[in-house]
């Protein structure tokens, strides 16, 4: 028995499975870990840890269920992993179809089922089982403020939900359709609509604080930082406002449809778009700072860490640039296109492949 308590050599999750194994005393519980940790990514270049195939490609990014790491594919299994050992501690398949980005809030796993009764379901991760769900479709990400939790349908109905149970706190109808999910921050939540609206509303009761318009349909999900609220549309412009006011500060186009979601590191913004590029704006000005041109469309969200961009492309590339002058620090050549978003857990960054496998990526 004395083996099992390497802990590093075994990784945290090995032990825990070896723990329930041999104490007989553990009720699930393979799916499920303590809060996201804080670590901190080593700069490139970045070894390969670990690798592993899933059967299916990935939906959505990986999760951080420290000391265990998530990973849901297209065919509803979700895969638990040790993080450093790369073992796989856990797979779990569900009847219903997975839509969109599944989402990680305490002990819940949180996504969306289609079919002919559509529902936003919240899966225990402790005991292995729905604990609540809500008929609907809701396939764009959800956001967990306390204990409460903000969803959006892509018809724009906008609920606030008693994370415990799924009960109704509030809800508002939004005047347009919805492609991507929203943001909280310092007591309101910002969500960008198909008609290029973009709203700020009370947490407390769903109330709007103002809104303002742009020029396309919002999509990318709100980031904001610093007093900012940045927003990337379907024309193909980066937008900052005051996230006090709503007041448009600047309008900066780019080349193509933008990636889901922006990076930020050392006051600049990073984008990847449909026509290949990336592109690195200041976030102050909106002056474009770089570009940096891959040879495969950027539909996965790039990460930032560090004063580091990292860049997944269909080309199969994952890319390290240094976010103030843009210039290819470190890349690595994947075994296929990557349309899902960069994940950074820890000390490590998480990649999966439309070839179904899975990399993690840190320090050896």
């Amino acid at each position: 028995m004395a083996g099992i308590f390497n802990v590093r050599a075994l990784g945290w999750g090995s032990v825990l499975s070896a723990l329930c194994i041999a104490l007989s005393s553990c009720s699930g519980g393979l799916f499920y870990g303590g809060q996201a940790r804080v670590g901190s990514l080593p700069p490139p270049p970045l070894s390969l840890i670990w690798q592993q195939r899933l059967d299916a490609p990935p939906q959505g990014n990986a999760l951080d269920a420290n000391p265990l790491l998530l990973q849901m594919s297209t065919s509803a299994a979700l895969y638990a992993y040790d993080l450093w050992s790369g073992e796989r501690l856990g797979k779990r398949r569900f009847d219903d179809g997975i839509c969109g980005k599944p989402v990680g809030a305490d002990d819940l796993l949180l996504f969306g089922t289609r079919g002919k009764k559509p529902a936003l379901v919240a899966w225990d991760r402790r005991e292995e089982e729905t604990r609540w769900h809500i008929a609907g479709v809701f396939c764009l990400p959800s956001v967990a403020r306390r204990d409460t939790l903000f969803v959006v349908s892509e018809l724009g109905a906008l609920r606030a939900l008693d994370m415990k149970d799924g009960a109704p706190l509030w809800e508002r109808a939004l005047e347009g359709a919805v492609r991507v999910g929203p943001s909280v921050e310092d007591g309101r939540l910002f969500i960008g609509d198909g008609a290029g609206r973009v709203l700020a509303l009370r947490v407390g009761d769903g109330s709007q604080a103002w809104r303002d318009s742009l020029d396309g349909a919002v999509r990318t999900r709100p980031l904001v930082g610093d007093g900012h609220l940045w927003v990337g549309t379907a024309s193909g412009e980066i937008a900052s406002l005051n996230a006090a006011t709503g007041q448009v500060q600047w309008r900066t186009r780019i080349g193509g449809l933008p990636t889901p979601a922006l990076a930020r590191q050392r006051g600049v913004l990073a984008v990847g778009s449909v026509d290949r590029m990336v592109y690195g704006l200041d976030e102050d000005s909106g002056t474009l700072r770089w570009t940096f041109a891959t040879e495969g469309v950027v539909r996965a969200s790039p990460a930032g860490h560090g004063g580091v961009f990292y860049i997944a492309s269909s080309d199969g590339h994952l890319y390290a640039l240094d976010a103030r002058q843009g210039q290819l620090l470190w890349k690595f050549r994947l075994d296929g296109p990557v349309w899902e978003d960069i994940a950074l857990v820890g000390e490590t960054l998480v990649v999966a492949t439309e070839k179904k496998t899975l990399y993690v990526f840190g320090r050896r």
